[in-house]
């Protein structure tokens, strides 16, 4: 999706405004005055979720945002700013979102393509100290709280859809 999305727009040249065209599989624009032949990449912006979980690893902090129906609650995230490490970006949108401050051994999971136009999503697992009291962004957030091990075994054994359609599209 990403790859194509950045195709369809990629028609003309950033530099000189001339037409470009598709080499090296689809993944760079040249563009086709001769003068200029620049080369143009796919955009990627990346962005971070974490698992926030106790000190004692017995809970994990999950919130709900506006878009996401009640009782639905996910891991935080958010996207990483123009210079920022991966792992400042998890201190900073975990503290902007729910107030709380991280440790430092914030920890690498895995990445993935990410469904928005042209992102990456870098999970990382964090500590913090869950008897800090919670001091939510209310324009990002309308809930969080930590849960325990056996609320969340409870909540996915939850059958049927559990978000709206136009939500998760």
């Amino acid at each position: 999706t990403a790859l194509m999305n950045w195709q369809r727009t990629t028609k003309f040249c950033s530099k000189c405004g001339s037409a470009t065209k598709l080499t090296q599989g689809g993944h760079c624009s040249v563009c086709t005055d001769d003068s200029c032949k620049t080369m143009t990449f796919p955009r990627n912006d990346p962005a971070v979720i974490v698992a926030v979980t106790s000190r004692c690893n017995s809970k994990i902090l999950l919130a709900r945002s506006p878009r996401h129906p009640e009782k639905m609650f996910t891991t935080l995230a958010g996207f990483v700013e123009a210079g920022e490490t991966f792992e400042d970006a998890v201190k900073r949108e975990v503290y902007e979102e729910s107030g709380m401050w991280v440790d430092d051994d914030v920890k690498y999971l895995k990445s993935q393509p990410w469904p928005f136009p042209q992102s990456s999503m870098i999970a990382f697992r964090a500590r913090c100290d869950s008897s800090v009291p919670l001091n939510l962004d209310e324009e990002e957030l309308v809930e969080a709280r930590w849960f325990t091990r056996e609320e969340v075994r409870r909540a996915c054994k939850v059958e049927g859809p559990v978000m709206r359609p136009e939500v998760a599209a």
